[in-house]
């Protein structure tokens, strides 16, 4: 290359998890043509789930004085004595608090609220799937994939828990196990390009590099803006010796970077 041309810098398997997109996200791109992004949404919760509350005054306010802070654990059993809540209160309180932790990036805190929150509604995979988002931000992944087996078997279709759990084993090395997750939840939904990024990935990872290949082409078919898939599908083919397909990515990636650079000047 000439002097001063940029390089093509190989991305990182730590760059998985920008990938694995958010449950809000991944609603809202349902429907969406291939290639074209939707507009991001503003974030409203960490899990797409139910979001209703009874409206009831005093359950509001004990919302408000426990996000607040104003309230200490050690005084909450005089409080639910007090205000008479109901185990369905007690779990939405644990639910709100344990949100509010997550939104504002405090995983270890949200923890012991997804606890409490997972005994009181036992038959619930949504604490649980929490708490599994929670232990792979905190960097324990295999605590977390053993939580989304929990939500699975809860479950069994929750296709979330099977993306991230796919998402947490890649990041673990553990190509041989993420293989069949990541293959479900391309059958699942094989619209997703970023599934069947995550899917080549972990072919790669196994050293099967032409379903490697073949899955990463498939993502850059349906969305040819990402510049990671591009990456990816550029080094694969190199290792192919296939350098004619590699040059093709690689000038993409350049000229999608040109184009990011020119946007934000």
């Amino acid at each position: 290359m000439g002097k001063g041309e940029k390089t093509v810098a190989q991305p990182q398997l730590e760059d998985i998890e920008d990938i694995v997109p958010d449950d809000d996200e991944l609603s809202a791109s349902e429907g969406a043509p291939a290639g074209r992004k939707k507009a991001p949404k503003a974030k409203k919760n960490v899990a797409n789930m139910e979001s209703s509350v009874e409206d009831s005054s005093t359950f509001y306010w004990n919302s408000l004085l426990l996000l607040s802070g104003r309230l200490l654990n050690r005084t909450l059993d005089w409080y639910n004595g007090l205000f008479s809540l109901t185990p369905r209160d007690k779990a939405k309180l644990y639910r709100n608090i344990s949100q509010r932790c997550l939104r504002r990036g405090s995983p270890e805190e949200a923890l012991r609220y997804l606890k409490e929150w997972a005994r009181h509604e036992k038959n619930d995979p949504e604490p649980l799937y929490q708490m599994g988002i929670a232990l792979a931000n905190l960097g324990d992944y295999q605590r977390a994939v053993t939580v989304f087996d929990k939500v699975l078997k809860l479950r069994p279709n929750h296709f979330m828990a099977s993306y991230r759990k796919g998402a947490v084993l890649l990041k673990m090395k553990q190509y041989k196990l993420a293989l069949p997750v990541l293959e479900a939840v391309v059958a699942e939904k094989p619209e997703d390009a970023r599934a069947y990024y995550l899917l080549g990935l972990a072919y790669d990872g196994d050293e099967q590099l032409e379903k490697g290949i073949e899955a990463m082409q498939k993502a850059v078919d349906l969305d040819p803006e990402e510049i990671k898939y591009h990456q990816h599908l550029g080094f694969m083919n190199v290792r192919k010796d296939d350098h004619k397909t590699a040059a093709e990515h690689f000038t993409k990636v350049m000229e999608l970077e040109r184009s990011q650079d020119s946007d934000e000047e």
